[in-house]
């Protein structure tokens, strides 16, 4: 790991991984809106592949060596959300359709 000499430099490096991590959940996002033009409204929430992510991601986390929880805990926050994004898509792909 590089060595860093000033405070601002450690916040100007986790700054550009923010911007990375953004840009992901982006990626994501796009992903989500392709996955739901292929669901019926009752595939939006598929807890047998959640718990599945969920447990693959703590595994990774325990590898990385990173906190208890803490990946699990921003994982079910993102996972919560995009659901809600999901329906809210949903409705919104299939109430224009039909209107």
């Amino acid at each position: 790991m590089k060595k860093y000499n000033s405070l601002d430099e450690v916040r100007f490096s986790i700054d550009e991984i923010d911007d990375k991590i953004i840009n992901l959940i982006a990626k994501r996002k796009q992903l989500v809106v392709e996955a739901v033009k292929l669901k019926n409204r009752d595939q939006i929430v598929d807890q047998k592949r959640i718990d599945e992510i969920l447990t693959d991601l703590k595994k990774k986390a325990k590898v990385k060596n990173l906190p208890d929880g803490l990946v699990e805990k921003l994982w079910k926050a993102m996972i919560e959300e995009f659901i809600r994004y999901e329906r809210e898509f949903f409705d919104e792909i299939h109430n224009h359709k039909k209107g």
